[in-house]
């Protein structure tokens, strides 16, 4: 008996603290013309994202979803309070002064008694890389949106789980997905999941938005129609003819909503994760695949092998890792993420969890249920410091691998380009590397509790499309923004780096070359090569033109250690973004062709 009303509790405490919610289905990369998925990249731990240089395209009918959370900052900052009005991101107080709660730096601070925050106030488990942000910042959206959709995710999974619909959190994120897809962006889709109250809250989603069609265009459909994931009970005869609906929860091995797996999605599971299934139990629909479980349960980022270790690697992708193993064999249908953008978890002193930690816990100490530290927390948003963005890699790479990706460019063509910046050469020239339009979006936007406002005005020059050519001596680059060039001796301008495969160079980042951070005047800048890691040093003086919003430049191949016709080589421009040895900031600083650490390949045939 005891063990059934702990079960309860912890049931009634994930209830409490864990939100989600989603829509449409189009594959994202086949939306937008970047190619994203075909793009190069390495973490800092040196992993190289899967390709496939010999893909013929996306696997047939496989999706992923992920978990993602719209609730921070609708229930309190400094204090815990019911949903504010309308649900929507609550203005602050006046005594919001101290949160953001930041556990990890507590830890830090003070590890044997950290100065938490009030009991059931929300604390972050670390800082997210783009700061404490609110969920109704556009800049966030819009960044969420294209690194999401650069991954190859279809859908966000929205949280609704603890009754609260957030119809202006949705709203905005809507409105933001449809100027971004006018623009010619890609986004993802958008559904929801439910857990409390599902009756009300299936019911307030039907009434508000899918009776409404409210964004239809937006919404994700499974088999036909809007996906929604939510308990049985909590559809009616209207609601259970209009959606596809999945029973989706925490687990399934011995547990009584999971049953035999029909019509059931896990969100979070023991490896090795059961799977869903709809037509046939030979036929698998989905599995959930988790970076981490819980510190109530002890299943850290790092477990693996079946235990969780005493020395963490909370930055290796461990766990994420045996869980993708698992979802790759069984190879379902869709495949559900935890998690992107959870951050936060309630502080609890009521000793209801029994256990924390891998320990044993008393009424008055302190627990939280979904979120504590690097090692417990299961978001793959890149955090500032610690593993910054591996986790966001390590998911790109396993979703290419899941849905397949389409075939790498390559050039048979030999043209010869003369740098004169009158630019009629390039018209020969037809494999195009494109970027996203209108990604130097500036940001102002207030962030949680005590922090006034985030304010990101570095985008600059917006990098659109790419070309490279080479002869028999040279190669050459182009590169063109949406408008007229800022002046050579802007900061941080118009920097090309360079890899090519196979050689045995010194890199930083997995690039040997960088142009442009020496310029010496409006048509001479520096070749400079890395002699291991951010140390340069010149290779020689090369010619470069811009006029308007076009520039090229050749290198000759000598200097970059090509010998005959046939080459690879990986590249990206990025304009600027500070060039100080910290590749981070090509996420967020001036703008980077392509996004983030990612690179075009280049293969000369």
């Amino acid at each position: 008996m005891k063990k059934e009303i702990q079960r309860f509790i912890f049931s009634l405490l994930l209830s409490l603290c864990c939100y989600v919610s989603i829509g449409q289905y189009t594959t994202p990369s086949l939306i937008s013309s970047s190619k994203a998925d075909t793009w190069v990249a390495k973490d800092a731990l040196g992993r190289s994202v899967s390709t496939n240089e010999t893909s013929t395209g996306f696997r047939k009918d496989k999706y992923v979803g992920i978990f993602y959370f719209i609730w921070q900052g609708a229930h309190g900052y400094d204090g815990h309070g019911s949903a504010s009005i309308g649900e929507g991101v609550g203005a602050k107080l006046p005594g919001d002064t101290i949160s953001p709660y930041d556990i990890t730096k507590l830890l830090a601070a003070n590890p044997s008694n950290p100065a938490y925050g009030p009991v059931h106030a929300w604390h972050y488990w670390g800082e997210p890389y783009f700061g404490y942000y609110l969920p109704d910042d556009e800049w966030i959206i819009r960044k969420h949106a294209q690194m999401l959709s650069d991954a190859g995710i279809d859908v966000l999974i929205l949280d609704v789980t603890n009754a609260a619909i957030y119809l202006p959190q949705v709203t905005k994120i809507a409105t933001t997905y449809r100027s971004m897809r006018k623009e010619g962006l890609s986004t993802p889709a958008i559904s929801f999941i439910v857990n409390s109250n599902p009756a009300q809250t299936v019911g307030r989603l039907y009434d508000n938005i899918y009776k409404k069609e409210l964004f239809k265009d937006l919404w994700f459909y499974w088999k036909g129609k809007p996906l929604l994931l939510c308990p049985p009970e909590g559809l009616n005869d209207t609601t259970k003819t209009f959606f596809n609906s999945r029973h989706s929860w925490a687990w399934s091995k011995d547990q009584s909503w999971f049953a035999d797996g029909k019509d059931k999605w896990t969100w979070v599971d023991h490896t090795p994760q059961a799977y869903g299934w709809h037509e046939s139990k030979d036929k698998p629909e989905q599995i959930s695949v988790s970076l981490a479980e819980h510190p109530m349960s002890d299943i850290g980022r790092s477990f693996h092998d079946g235990k969780e270790p005493g020395v963490k690697k909370s930055g290796a992708g461990l766990y994420f890792a045996e869980q993708w193993k698992r979802a790759l064999e069984v190879d379902p249908e869709f495949v559900f993420i935890t998690g992107w953008n959870e951050w936060v978890a309630m502080r609890f002193t009521d000793g209801a969890s029994g256990t924390f930690l891998g320990k044993q816990i008393k009424k008055g100490e302190t627990y939280f249920v979904d979120q504590y530290n690097e090692e417990f927390s299961r978001d793959a948003e890149p955090v500032k410091g610690s593993f910054n963005d591996n986790y966001y890699y390590q998911m790109v790479s396993n979703i290419r691998k899941f849905k397949g990706t389409r075939s790498m460019s390559e050039s048979k063509e030999k043209n010869s380009i003369t740098i004169d910046g009158k630019f009629k050469d390039w018209k020969n020239i037809a494999t195009v590397f494109k970027d996203d339009e209108g990604d130097i979006f500036h940001r102002n936007h207030a962030g949680w509790g005590r922090i006034e406002s985030y304010i990101n005005n570095s985008g600059r020059n917006d990098l659109i499309a790419s070309k490279v050519s080479s002869d028999k001596k040279k190669v050459s680059f182009y590169v063109k923004t949406k408008n007229k060039l800022t002046p050579w001796n802007s900061p941080d301008w118009m920097n090309l780096f360079i890899s090519v495969k196979n050689s045995s160079l010194p890199d930083w980042e997995g690039f040997q070359f960088m142009i442009n951070h020496q310029l010496i005047n409006a048509n001479t800048t520096a070749l400079m090569r890395s002699t291991g890691g951010w140390q340069w040093e010149k290779v020689a003086d090369i010619n470069y033109r811009y006029i308007n919003n076009e520039l090229e430049l050749s290198i000759p191949k000598t200097y970059l250690g090509i010998t005959g016709n046939t080459f690879i080589i990986d590249f990206k421009w990025a304009d600027n973004s500070p060039v100080n040895g910290n590749p981070m900031q090509w996420l967020d600083k001036g703008d980077a062709a392509p996004n983030a650490r990612f690179a075009y390949r280049f293969t000369q045939k």
